[in-house]
């Protein structure tokens, strides 16, 4: 009686191509892919870091660098009739920088002219000096107002005027830069000749 020989069953070998890694290999692998993610983490850093640095410059320029023409009007003007067709005339000049720099002015030469015909009735002299950043610089002003004699001899007793000046400057950033900037001071009023006042005083 035949018997049948039983033999183990064979299995195809691996192909050589397929290794197990070692551990250099995985190792390597893991080390690269550590560089791959710093690089990627410092670019990320940097890209926020620029977008961060331009928001704050344009916070600045927008705040700091965004240069303003200053504000000028006359304020507690105060007036004597002495009733020979000549006005003492008195005021402070407020000066307004409403820039985070120093403003520098020169002098310059205000009038006061009437409302009726445009004569100029009154000068006055604005001293050069300068405005500290966002202050306002208050200074004296003294003038001497002669009435024509059609002037003098208004029965009303209310003369209407205006007050001009231009005031020019620069207003200078880091001591550096210098950008010249205006302030125009355009006010008009009613002088009551009678009680020797001041009304309606309105500055542009």
């Amino acid at each position: 009686m035949a018997t049948d020989k039983k033999y183990p069953q064979s299995y195809p070998l691996a192909p050589s191509s397929v290794m197990p890694r070692s551990d250099a290999e995985s190792a390597t692998n893991n080390f690269q892919s550590n560089i791959v993610r710093r690089r990627k983490q410092k670019f990320k850093s940097i890209f926020l870091l620029t977008i961060f640095l331009t928001v704050i410059v344009l916070i600045f320029s927008l705040i700091f660098l965004r240069i303003k023409s200053p504000k000028i009007r006359l304020e507690n003007i105060r007036i004597s009739n002495d009733g020979d067709g000549r006005i003492n005339f008195s005021a402070q000049v407020f000066l307004r920088n409403r820039n985070f720099w120093r403003y520098d002015y020169d002098s310059t030469l205000g009038t006061i002219n009437s409302v009726a015909g445009g004569a100029t009735i009154g000068r006055f002299v604005i001293p050069d000096g300068e405005a500290r950043r966002r202050s306002t610089q208050k200074i004296y002003v003294i003038a001497d107002i002669t009435l024509p004699s059609r002037l003098n001899n208004n029965t009303s007793g209310i003369l209407p005027v205006i007050s001009e000046a231009k005031i020019r400057g620069k207003v200078k950033v880091f001591r550096v830069f210098r950008k010249k900037e205006t302030a125009d001071l355009n006010c008009t009023m009613s002088i009551n000749l009678t009680i020797s006042a001041i009304q309606d005083l309105d500055c542009q």
